[in-house]
């Protein structure tokens, strides 16, 4: 099935929404191939995953889905022409649990989210990108980076260009001096994933940082929450 998620003003990529297995025909102009992570896909798509390849995973909600789809193709469609690299969504409404699980292994990269966070209030999955290799059992974390007046302009190691020399760094007077989770539903959807282009130019360069994991999370963790 074919959705055209384009937004304005951005490059019209239309995302197709794949079969279950993930194939390994050349792209087609225009054409970005995106799988959902489920329970039927998660085996052949991250478990069993071929070596060598990588699967990189668009987390979303509901609401977000359309506006990520179409930013995330755009930011994704020049690496398209990658034989290695695949493409898939995870729902967090249906699957934080699994969220929850992979980024125990990330701790370091989740020590601010968890600092600003306060007991009432979850980390905002809504934007992270994950890159996994199933093979090696590794994962890349791409975090939201929030760009524009309006959006404070915060930033993090991981996100955009995954830190180093390449990433635009941000006085402090430009910063907010406290995050509040219920603001993320005044943002403009789409800036989750500015720079997304930088961090897959890192990611294609091997230059991510890689958090190992000693097995992936069970079905268990992949199943809808009922």
């Amino acid at each position: 099935m074919e959705v055209n998620l384009s937004l304005k003003n951005y490059l019209s990529v239309t995302v197709i929404l794949a079969s279950p297995t993930l194939g390994s025909r050349p792209p087609k102009k225009n054409f970005v191939e995106v799988t959902e992570l489920t329970d039927i896909t998660y085996t052949s798509n991250l478990v069993k995953l071929r070596p060598g390849h990588i699967n990189v995973v668009l987390v979303l909600t509901d609401a977000s889905k359309n506006v990520l789809l179409s930013k995330f193709a755009k930011e994704v469609y020049s690496f398209t022409g990658s034989l290695t690299l695949h493409y898939s969504f995870l729902n967090a409404d249906k699957h934080r649990e699994w969220m929850d699980s992979v980024l125990e292994f990330a701790q370091d990269s989740m020590q601010v989210e968890s600092d600003e966070e306060d007991a009432d209030h979850k980390v905002d999955y809504t934007g992270y990108v994950l890159a996994l290799n199933g093979h090696k059992k590794y994962f890349c974390l791409f975090k939201p980076v929030y760009t524009g007046d309006d959006l404070g302009g915060r930033s993090s190691d991981e996100g955009g260009a995954g830190g180093g020399s390449r990433s635009r760094s941000v006085s402090r007077e430009e910063q907010p001096r406290k995050h509040n989770p219920r603001s993320t539903s005044t943002l403009q959807i789409h800036h989750k994933l500015d720079r997304l282009g930088l961090w897959m130019e890192r990611l294609m360069e091997g230059t991510l940082p890689r958090h190992y994991i000693p097995a992936w999370p069970g079905l268990d963790k992949i199943t809808a929450n009922k």
